[in-house]
C-alpha cells in the first residue's frame, strides 16, 4: 500500500471536514444583536415582513428570534410557565428545562421533541443590562445538539460578540423568487399523499 497516497487521503478529508464546519457571525443590526452558528445559513425572504421577529435557516436546523421588552412579569416563574406553554402549542413531549450559561443574559430554556421526532429548544434570554428579551427557537435534527447549544451560548447584545475579531460576512437573504419556489414545492408535497396511483 502506497502510505503517501494513504496520508495526502486522510488530509484531505480533515480539509473537508473543517471547510464544512466553518462558523460565522450572524447579527440583528436592529437590535445589536449577535450569534455565531454554521457558515451556510441564510435569512428567508419573509423575515423582513414582522421588525420584531427574524429567522435563519440551514439546511438541517430553523432558528426564529422574537426579541421583547421586559416589564413586571418578567421573572423566572413567568419565563419557565411561558416555556412550557410554548412547548404545549408545539405539542412537544419528552421536555425539559435545562439550564444554559450565556454571558450578558439570564437565560430560561426548554428541551423536548417536536411530533415529527426532531428535536427542539426554546429559550428566553433577558438582557442583564438593557430591556432586551430574546425568544430564540430552534428546531433541529438530533446530531445538532452540540451546534445549537453553542449558538446559543454565543449570543451577544451591543456589538460584544468575543468571537468577533474577523470581518462580519455578508448575509445571504434568500430571494422573493426561490422563497415562491420553495413555497411551490412545500404545496406539491402535502397534494401528493392524495394522489390515486394507479398499477398497470
Amino acid at each position: 500500500m502506497n502510505y503517501k497516497r494513504l496520508i495526502l487521503f486522510f488530509a484531505a478529508i480533515v480539509v473537508t471536514l473543517a471547510s464544512s464546519m466553518q462558523a460565522r457571525i450572524y447579527t440583528w443590526d436592529k437590535f445589536n444583536i449577535a450569534f455565531e452558528g454554521p457558515d451556510d445559513g441564510y435569512v428567508p425572504f419573509d423575515f423582513f415582513q414582522d421588525p420584531n421577529s427574524a429567522q435563519v435557516n440551514w439546511d438541517d436546523m430553523v432558528m426564529t428570534l422574537q426579541r421583547y421588552t421586559k416589564n413586571e412579569n418578567t421573572n423566572k416563574k413567568n419565563l419557565n410557565e411561558a416555556l412550557k406553554s410554548r412547548a404545549l402549542g408545539f405539542n412537544m413531549y419528552e421536555t425539559k428545562l435545562k439550564e444554559i450559561k450565556v454571558k450578558g443574559f439570564k437565560c430560561y430554556s426548554l428541551l423536548g421533541t417536536m411530533p415529527d421526532g426532531s428535536q427542539c429548544i426554546i429559550c428566553y434570554l433577558v438582557s442583564d443590562k438593557t430591556p432586551t428579551v430574546l425568544e430564540v427557537i430552534v428546531n433541529y435534527i438530533v446530531g445538532n445538539k452540540e451546534t445549537v447549544e453553542d449558538m446559543i451560548k454565543s449570543f451577544s447584545e451591543n456589538n460584544n460578540q468575543q468571537p468577533n475579531e474577523r470581518e462580519k460576512p455578508k448575509q445571504k437573504i434568500q430571494k422573493k423568487e426561490d422563497a415562491e419556489k420553495e413555497e411551490q414545492e412545500i404545496k406539491k408535497k402535502q397534494k401528493r399523499p392524495n394522489e390515486k396511483v394507479f398499477e398497470c
